[in-house]
């Protein structure tokens, strides 16, 4: 909680009225030892968890600060108080005790690429802060130096050299790499994907500990809905099943500067693809589906 998220989302402090209740886990273990109490007045079958950084079955640690400082054995332990059952948005095997649900879906908003034409401001563009994210950046970025793209540009913090103090070692940067990259402050919240669609490639990139845990993020589709052409570099092959079976001419692959030279190249062909998997990803993900989906769950 911030003063920014009661701007665009309701909060509703007393729960005493829900049938059901869904928390919700990043880093921080949020809830006070009041709020834990006044969450048993709900049956424990009506409760479960959502572990977006995968702290149940250790799949996350505390040895990475970009998670939160809590061990392992207190996440358990909180989880194993607040419910019986713990999702993860992770691909591949579940630990004991965690069932798969993806959590994150195509937002309403889908601009087809054909719609916004090849003429954009950047060829590639990255939005997002520095969090864990500099090498696979850079490497993107001397790629499509290799590739000939000129107009490179990143919007977001921690590009620039300052560091976000006490996570200093996932914000950390080296500006002059980026020498004839634009580099611009975040962009306001509600307009990533339209920003996105200024671009005609934008790559999804993850950070070390999503890469190493597998874990899915809202990015693989905000990319795929914002009109861009999505790239997918190695350390993030894994989420390829969210497109469907066409995503193989979106990975960047062993020749990433290939790759980029051919999705500018044959930009209408490949924006005919991404379009087919527009619609397949919002027919699978779309909100209202994925919401039945979790009331499912409860028992």
């Amino acid at each position: 909680m911030d003063e920014q998220i009661p701007r665009h989302l309701p909060v509703e402090p007393d729960v005493r009225w829900g049938t059901h209740l869904v928390f919700m886990f990043e880093a921080r273990q949020y809830l006070s030892d009041e709020q834990i109490e006044l969450a048993g007045s709900i049956p424990r079958h009506r409760r479960l968890i959502i572990d977006f950084d995968g702290h149940w079955g250790g799949v996350a640690t505390a040895g990475d600060s970009s998670v939160g400082t809590h061990p392992v054995e207190q996440w358990q332990r909180l989880y194993s108080t607040l419910g019986d059952l713990v999702l993860q948005p992770k691909a591949g095997p579940l630990p004991d005790g965690a069932e798969f649900f993806p959590c994150f879906g195509m937002p309403r908003l889908v601009r087809h690429p054909l719609e916004l034409g090849r003429e954009r401001d950047c060829d590639l563009q990255y939005i997002g802060s520095n969090w864990g994210r500099w090498e696979p950046f850079l490497e993107v970025v001397e790629a499509a130096r290799r590739a000939r793209l000129r107009r490179i540009r990143v919007c977001g913090r921690w590009w620039d050299g300052e560091t976000c103090p006490g996570f200093e070692d996932i914000t950390s940067a080296e500006p002059e790499r980026l020498a004839g990259v634009d580099v611009r402050p975040p962009v306001p919240f509600g307009h990533v994907v339209t920003e996105m669609g200024r671009s005609v490639i934008t790559p999804v990139l993850v950070s070390p500990l999503v890469a190493d845990t597998g874990l899915l993020t809202a990015r693989a589709f905000e990319t795929l809905a914002s009109g861009s052409l999505p790239v997918l570099p190695a350390a993030a092959e894994f989420m390829s099943f969210l497109y469907g079976g066409g995503a193989e001419p979106l990975m960047l692959g062993p020749d990433p500067a290939a790759t980029l030279g051919r999705l500018t190249g044959e930009f209408e062909r490949h924006a005919e693809l991404v379009g087919r998997i527009q619609e397949q990803a919002r027919a699978r993900y779309n909100y209202p589906r994925l919401l039945g989906e979790l009331l499912a769950f409860f028992r």
